[in-house]
């Protein structure tokens, strides 16, 4: 069975200093980056509503937050 793709533009959880909103801005000023670093993680909104291709053999994309649980969210997420 076919699992429906989901909707990753906005976070399952409510996160005070989300950028979902700014991410249009910021990538209209980043433009297609190789390289992208999120230092402060949260709800990843920033990465999640980048408007190129991921995970291509040439880019990189690096996600940190020094908040535990929201790290171990992403984690669990990813591993599921």
């Amino acid at each position: 069975e076919m699992i429906p793709e989901a909707n990753l533009s906005k976070a399952p959880f409510p996160y005070f200093g989300g950028k979902r909103k700014a991410a249009p801005y910021i990538w209209r000023a980043l433009g297609d980056v190789p390289h992208y670093v999120e230092p402060f993680a949260g709800t990843m909104a920033a990465l999640l509503c980048r408007p190129h291709h991921a995970n291509r053999t040439y880019y990189s994309e690096t996600v940190n937050d020094s908040a535990a649980f929201v790290s171990n969210f992403w984690r669990a997420l990813r591993d599921d």
